[in-house]
C-alpha cells in the first residue's frame, strides 16, 4: 500500500475538491478549494517517500499487481515521483494567488491533480498497457490545462496544435507497442524484455525504437517533434507553463528512457547513437531559435527544449558506452548526469516560469524589450530569477553545473572515439551559446533603464514569491552541497541500467 498511496491521495483528492467545492459555494465559504488543493499535494509528496523505503526493502525494485494492473517501482521511479509532487505542490501554493481572478479553479486543481496523477501512473508502471493509460490521462489533463483560459484565442490555437501532434504521438508509440505484443505475446515490460533480447535478426526492430523514440519525442519536445511546446508554454497559466517545462516533458524522457533500456538492451541494440543525434540537434536548434524570441515565455520555452537536448543526450551516452564498449563505468554516469540534469532543470524552469509569470502579473506583458529594468521594481521575483538563469546556464556553483559537469565528462571519457569527441564538443559549444543569451537576458531585466511598463510594476504577492524563493534556494543548496542527491541520481541510474533491482 505505500507504493500506491501518492497515487491514491492525488485521485481522492482530484474527485473530491469539484464537490467539495459544490457544497463550499451553499455554504459560502471561499477559497477552500485552493487549501484542499495545497494539503493534498503536500500529502501526496510526503507520501512519495515511504515508497522510497520500501523499494529499498525490496532490494532496489518493487513489483506488485493491484486490480489487475501491473506496477514496478524503482529508485529511477521514486526519483522522478518526487520531482513531480515537488512542483505539483509549489505550483498550486502559487495558484492561490496567481489564479484568484480566474473561474473554475475547483476544476482547475482537479486537473492538476490528474496531471501529476497520470505522470506518477507512467513511471510507476510496469507494463506497457498501464503506461500507455496513465500517459492518456497526463496528455489529457495538460490539454485541458494549456486551454483553461479558453476565452482568449492564444490558448485554444496552441491546445489544438498540442492536441494534434500530442496525439499523433501517441498513436505511433502505440502502434509500436503494438508491434511488441505481436512479437512476445505480453505487454509486462520484464517479459517483453527477454523475448526481445531472443529475436534471431535485431535489425527490423529498429523501426521500433524510432517509433517510440518519436512518440514520446512528441511529449518531450525533441527537435523535430517540438513545435507544439513554443506556442503552448506563453499561452497557458504561468503555473501550468512551470508544469510542462518542469516535468510534463520529462515524462516524455522518463518513457523514452523506460522503454528502450529495459526492452532493447543496449548489448544488442545501438540506440545509443540515435539518442546522441537527436540530442545535438534539439540543442543546437533550440539555441538558434531562442535568440529569435521577443516573448519571454517563448524563449524559455525554446531553453526548456534545449535542456532535453542535455538530457537525451546523456541517456544516448550511457546506451553508447554500453554497445560500444561494455563500459557500465561510463554508462552510469552519463545516466546519472542525464537524471540529475531531469532535477535541475525542473526546479531552475520552474523557478523561471513562475518569475515570468510574476513579471507578466506585475508588469502587465511578456515582451523583454517591454520588461527591460523590471528587476528594480521587483527585486526579489529578478533576483531569484536570475540565479534560476544562472543554475540553467552552469555556472558553478548552481546545481546545473554539476549534471552538466557529467554528462560532458561521460562523453569525453573516451577521447579516442572521434564520433563522441565530436558529438560532446558540440554540446560544450551548445552550452557556451546558451549561457550568452541566458546572461543576455538577465541584463536586459535587471540593468537596463527602466521602461514605463517596468516603471509600474509591483512586487508579487507573498503566495506568489514563496514558492519561487524556495525553488530558488533548493537550486543554491544542491549546487553548493551536491553529494546526497548525486547519490540518489547514481542509484537511479543503476537501476535504470538494470544494475540494481534487476
Amino acid at each position: 500500500m505505500p507504493l500506491l498511496q501518492p497515487i491514491v491521495v492525488l485521485a481522492v483528492g482530484a474527485l473530491l475538491i469539484p464537490l467539495i467545492e459544490l457544497l463550499a459555494r451553499k455554504a459560502k465559504v471561499g477559497k477552500l478549494r485552493d487549501a484542499l488543493a495545497v494539503i493534498f499535494f503536500a500529502v501526496a509528496l510526503y507520501s512519495v517517500l515511504p515508497v522510497y523505503d520500501a523499494v529499498a526493502e525490496a532490494g532496489g525494485r518493487a513489483s506488485f499487481v493491484a486490480g489487475g494492473v501491473t506496477f514496478a517501482v524503482d529508485v529511477f521511479s521514486v526519483f522522478m515521483a518526487l520531482v513531480f509532487c515537488t512542483l505539483g505542490f509549489l505550483v498550486a501554493v502559487y495558484s492561490v494567488k496567481y489564479m484568484e481572478e480566474d473561474n473554475g479553479l475547483d476544476r482547475y486543481y482537479s486537473l492538476l491533480m490528474t496531471l501529476t496523477l497520470g505522470m506518477m501512473g507512467v513511471v510507476f508502471a510496469g507494463d506497457l498497457f498501464t503506461l500507455f493509460i496513465f500517459w492518456e490521462l497526463m496528455c489529457v489533463s495538460s490539454y485541458a490545462l494549456v486551454s483553461f483560459r479558453k476565452y482568449r484565442w492564444e490558448p485554444i490555437e496552441a491546445t489544438f496544435k498540442y492536441l494534434i501532434m500530442s496525439t499523433i504521438g501517441s498513436l505511433t508509440a502505440l502502434y509500436a507497442m503494438s508491434f511488441l505484443y505481436g512479437l512476445t505475446g505480453t505487454l509486462n515490460i520484464a517479459d517483453v524484455a527477454r523475448t526481445v533480447a531472443q529475436v534471431s535478426d535485431p535489425q527490423p526492430l529498429y523501426l521500433l525504437i524510432v517509433a517510440m523514440i518519436a512518440g514520446f519525442g512528441v511529449t518531450a519536445s525533441i527537435v523535430p517533434f517540438h513545435a507544439w511546446l513554443p506556442d503552448a508554454h506563453p499561452a497557458a497559466p504561468s503555473g501550468i507553463s512551470a508544469l510542462l517545462s518542469g516535468v510534463v516533458i520529462k515524462a516524455g524522457v522518463y518513457a523514452i528512457a523506460r522503454v528502450l533500456f529495459a526492452v532493447f538492451d543496449p548489448k544488442i541494440f545501438d540506440f545509443g547513437s540515435i539518442l546522441i543525434l537527436f540530442g545535438i540537434i534539439t540543442l543546437t536548434v533550440a539555441n538558434v531559435m531562442a535568440l529569435l524570441q521577443r516573448d519571454l515565455k517563448r524563449l524559455l520555452a525554446f531553453s526548456s527544449i534545449v535542456n532535453i537536448g542535455y538530457i537525451v543526450f546523456g541517456f544516448g551516452v550511457g546506451a553508447y558506452a554500453i554497445t560500444a564498449y561494455g563500459d557500465y563505468g561510463v554508462a552510469v554516469m552519463g545516466v546519472m548526469g542525464a537524471v540529475f540534469h531531469i532535477l535541475n532543470h525542473a526546479l531552475g524552469k520552474g523557478l523561471l516560469f513562475l518569475g515570468a509569470g510574476s513579471f507578466a502579473h506585475g508588469a502587465g506583458t511578456r515582451d523583454i524589450a517591454e520588461l527591460e529594468g523590471v528587476g528594480k521594481r521587483m527585486p526579489i521575483t529578478g533576483t531569484t530569477f536570475s540565479i534560476g538563469l544562472l543554475t540553467l546556464a552552469g555556472v558553478p556553483p548552481m546545481s546545473g553545473f554539476w549534471s552538466k559537469l557529467f554528462i560532458i565528462l561521460a562523453g569525453l571519457a573516451r577521447p579516442n572515439d572521434p564520433f563522441m569527441v565530436s558529438m560532446t564538443v558540440l554540446v560544450v559549444l551548445n552550452s557556451v551559446f546558451a549561457a550568452a543569451y541566458y546572461v543576455w537576458l538577465m541584463q536586459r531585466l535587471m540593468l537596463k533603464s527602466k521602461t514605463p511598463k517596468a516603471e509600474g510594476a509591483k512586487e508579487s504577492p507573498m503566495l506568489m514569491l514563496v514558492p519561487i524563493v524556495v525553488l530558488c534556494v533548493l537550486t543554491v543548496v544542491l549546487g553548493v552541497y551536491p553529494l546526497g542527491i548525486m547519490r540518489f541520481a547514481d542509484a537511479a541510474a543503476r537501476s535504470l541500467l538494470g544494475l540494481i533491482g534487476g
